[in-house]
Order: C-alpha cells, then sequence, then structure tokens
C-alpha cells in the first residue's frame, strides 16, 4: 500500500505498569472500580487447550444477562484436576485466549495463574482478585452449571463462595432440579444464579481429535486462534493425519488421546523446520495452501488457487518470476477471513499504526495485515512477494511488475466474470504490463464508483499519476478542420 500510516494510538497498548496495591491483573481493566462507582467483574478460569466459541459465547451471554462491565479470562497455569495428562504451556494458551479476547471490548485476559507457578487452585486466584479490586467491585464467577457442586468440594470452597457469586450457565432444556438444589446447600453457602444460553455442542478435546485427524476448527474458534494452532503445529501428536487428507476424512470421530496436546514442544519443532524451508519450493507453497484450507471459505480458496494459476501466467507472458507470482498470488487473501471487526482487532493484533480513514473501510485492510503477518511468521518470503501481497488490494504510486502481475491476476482470474473482463484478458500479451494494469486500475475503480462503495484515500492520486503516464504512452491524434 502507497499510503504512510498515522499513529494514530490503535496499536495493540502495552502492559500498564503494577498498580501500588500488587501486580497487574490485567490491561483492559487493571483500574476497574477505581473510580468508586460500583461495578461487575466476572472471572472465568479454564484450561483453554484451546479457547472456543463455547467459551467466548458462554462469557459473552453471562455479561449481557447480568450486567457485568468486563470479563476476565484467566488460563490455568498447571491445573491440580488434570495433572494425569499433558496440557499445552500456559504461555500458548494464554496467547490464543488474548487473541480470541482481542475483537471484543469487554473482554480481557489475565496471566496471574501461568505467572503464579506451582500448581493451580482457585482459590488463591480468586483471593488475590478479591484483595486486588475495591470492595465496590463484585466479582461473578462464571462456569457450567453441572460444574457447581464439583467447585463445592475444591480446597477451601467455602472461602471461595464468600468471595464470589456464581453465575452457572446452563443449555436449553436444561433443568435445575430441586434435588440439585439441596445437594448444593448441603455442601455450603453458595449465592448461584442461573442463566441459559446457546447451545454450543463444542469442547476443546473435540477441538484437539479435530486437529490430530487432520481437520479444520475454521467457525469453532476464532481465526487468529486456527491461525495460532496451525501455525505452532499444536495438538498434531504422533501418528496425525496430514492435514485436510482422505485418511483424516476416513478417520474423524476416532479414538484420540487427551495426551496429543502435550506435543507442543515437537510441533514448535516441526513449525521451525517448516519456516526453514525454501519459500519459493513446492513443499512450502503446498503447506500454506493447506493452512489456508483453515483460514478461508472453500469459495475464497477457489479464488485463490484461481489468481495463483493466473498470477503464473501472467508472470510467464511478461518475464516476471513465476515462482514469486505463484506464491504471491497463493497468499494475497492470507488475511481475507476477517469480518470487519476482526480485521479491525488483527490490526491491533500485529501492533500496526494505520490512519483513521483506512480503519473506516476495514474490507481494504486484509492485503496490508497479511504482508506484515507474513514477513513476522516466514522472513524467508522475499520481500517483493510481501510487497505484492501488501499492494494487491490498493495498488501503489510505484508499482512494480510483480505487484502488477498479482494485481491484474485478482481481477482476472477464471472465477471473476463481472464487467469487461474478457476484454482484459485479451489484452494479455498485446498491451504492455503497465498498460494492463492502468486498464484494470479503471476496471475496478468503475465498478467502485457503480456500486456506490467508499474509495480509499490514495485512490484517487494513484488513478490520476497512472493515467498521465498511460495518456502520455498513448497520445490522441488531433483531427484536422475540414
Amino acid at each position: 500500500m502507497s499510503a504512510s500510516h498515522d499513529d494514530t494510538g490503535f496499536a495493540r497498548s502495552s502492559a500498564r505498569p503494577a498498580r501500588a496495591d500488587g501486580p497487574t491483573v490485567c490491561e483492559r481493566f487493571d483500574d476497574l472500580g477505581a473510580d468508586g462507582a460500583p461495578a461487575r467483574l466476572g472471572i472465568m478460569g479454564g484450561t483453554f487447550d484451546p479457547i472456543h466459541i463455547g467459551h467466548l459465547a458462554c462469557a459473552e451471554q453471562a455479561r449481557e444477562a447480568y450486567g457485568l462491565d468486563a470479563v476476565v479470562f484467566i488460563p490455568t497455569g498447571n491445573p491440580a484436576f488434570k495433572r494425569d495428562r499433558d496440557v499445552t504451556p500456559g504461555r500458548m494458551r494464554l496467547e490464543m485466549c488474548r487473541l480470541a479476547a482481542l475483537p471484543n471490548p469487554h473482554f480481557d485476559v489475565s496471566d496471574m495463574e501461568i505467572a503464579r507457578g506451582g500448581v493451580t487452585y482457585t482459590v488463591d486466584t480468586v483471593r488475590a482478585l478479591r484483595a486486588h479490586y475495591p470492595a465496590n467491585v463484585e466479582l461473578f464467577f462464571i462456569t457450567g452449571a453441572d460444574s457447581i457442586l464439583s467447585i463445592a468440594r475444591w480446597r477451601e470452597s467455602a472461602e471461595i463462595a464468600s468471595l464470589v457469586r456464581f453465575i452457572a450457565v446452563t443449555r436449553p432444556g436444561y433443568v435445575v432440579t430441586d434435588a440439585f438444589k439441596e445437594e448444593l446447600a448441603s455442601l455450603g453457602d453458595y449465592d448461584v444464579s442461573y442463566v441459559e444460553v446457546t447451545a454450543l455442542s463444542v469442547s476443546s478435546s473435540d477441538l484437539r481429535a479435530r486437529v490430530h485427524a487432520g481437520y479444520s476448527l475454521r467457525y469453532l474458534t476464532p481465526l487468529s486462534v486456527c491461525d495460532y494452532v496451525h501455525r505452532h503445529e499444536l495438538y498434531r501428536g504422533e501418528g496425525a493425519a496430514p492435514y485436510a487428507t482422505k485418511a483424516a476424512r476416513a478417520n474423524v470421530g476416532g479414538p484420540c488421546g487427551e495426551g496429543t496436546a502435550g506435543k507442543a514442544d515437537e510441533g514448535r519443532e516441526k513449525g521451525a523446520q517448516a519456516m526453514a524451508v525454501d519459500p519459493l519450493s513446492g513443499k512450502f507453497y503446498r503447506a500454506r495452501h493447506a493452512e489456508l484450507r483453515d483460514r478461508v471459505s472453500a469459495k475464497r480458496l477457489e479464488h485463490i488457487e484461481g489468481v495463483a494459476e493466473t498470477a503464473e501466467r501472467l508472470a510467464r507472458a511478461y518475464g516476471v518470476d513465476e515462482r514469486k507470482a505463484r506464491l504471491a498470488g497463493l497468499l494475497h487473501d492470507w488475511d481475507k477471513g476477517y469480518d470487519d471487526e476482526g480485521m479491525l482487532a488483527r490490526v491491533r493484533e500485529l501492533g500496526m499504526d494505520v490512519s483513521p480513514e483506512y480503519l473506516a473501510i476495514p474490507r481494504v485492510l486484509h492485503g496490508m495485515t497479511a504482508a506484515v503477518a507474513l514477513a513476522r511468521a516466514f522472513p524467508a518470503i522475499p520481500a517483493d512477494v510481501i510487497q505484492a501481497v501488501d499492494r494487491h488490494t490498493l495498488g501503489a504510486l510505484d508499482m512494480e511488475p510483480l505487484d502488477m502481475v498479482v494485481y491484474i491476476a485478482d481481477a482476472l482470474e477464471p472465477g471473476r466474470t463481472f464487467g469487461p473482463v474478457d476484454e482484459l484478458r485479451a489484452q494479455v500479451g498485446k498491451a504492455s504490463l503497465e498498460d494492463l494494469f492502468f486498464m484494470t486500475y479503471r476496471h475496478w475503480l468503475v465498478l467502485m464508483l457503480d456500486r456506490g462503495s467508499a474509495l480509499a484515500p490514495d485512490t484517487i492520486a494513484i488513478w490520476n499519476a497512472y493515467a498521465a503516464r498511460y495518456k502520455d504512452a498513448h497520445p490522441r491524434k488531433k483531427k484536422g478542420r475540414k
């Protein structure tokens, strides 16, 4: 992208300094209640291995039902009740929670249990939270209704009950019987409210099993978490099926040991090996193609495949590196799976400074974010490939040949049928590459105007610059007087 991006403060903020009365609990809501006004803080603990839409939906619906000002997710460090199986390292589970919580301004994540070390007990966490926040902040512990009886048997459960109110989440049709309430009452004085939430039949163990069998996590957890799981090769384990193979489809639903989550170190080693692969090799291309299956819809993937093939053909016609064109075509829509809210969160996640004019039209940001993310994840990708990914959406004043090839391929791939695309295709190899870029840019500009779409700030400047060059290269003959 050609624009220079102003420092708007939109980048991810750094952690706040510790409060005078103790360490920081979380970045967004560390000072909740400091103004003396009544406030309500939801607490949602768990292993989150990985966090998924069920966790997020429960937190949001509990927040709305009880007017919570915020919900803090607290991944367990070394959970006492899961010492019989391996758990993904805490810092990785924390990062997945952070990625999942980022788009929701009412959510945050705390590392207090992971930072504490040793075996994790909820009573220690609740004590620390109660000591950190003033008395005008009520604490609400969000959990499943069927877990309440278990909590009543936890270490020092009576003290937990004295420090928090419980929000017990139930599924539609779940009946809290009188017998259940009597049993709970017999175990102690628990202030429990019940909230029915939308049923989401998903669990972390199911997600780990899907990854182990070679299946996608798309729509079961946020895209940013899918990306993290895939990038670090979490939950693969020994004997895992290759991603999206026929064998994986045949084995779905089969047995998968909980221990597969404990292979994170091995996964990271494999991930490092993948990053060492030549980025212009077929192996790297196939690996990123497989990853895209988890990032975008099937329809979008078909478009991406068409762009990669078209870019390769254009590169051959205009003397541009074919392997670079093919790779840039494959990666150009790397971040296209994010909706507007997710795209703005992606900008924050990457710590990017983006001008407000661009933030107002999030749909144009995916090339920019993809370029930053890919350059960080795969430093060996050539800089001109990264630049072509960045510029494929809006172009730039100084387009290079590879930039033009990918920009044109995005418009002319076989799946594109609107406007005069056939006329543009007929110009391949006849018109110069810069002329074809100008004609393609004009095609998109007319389409945007017809649709009444907002134009990015640099669009007119780019149009004027290339229109002047085109005019100079193709002077019109003056008609003589009769």
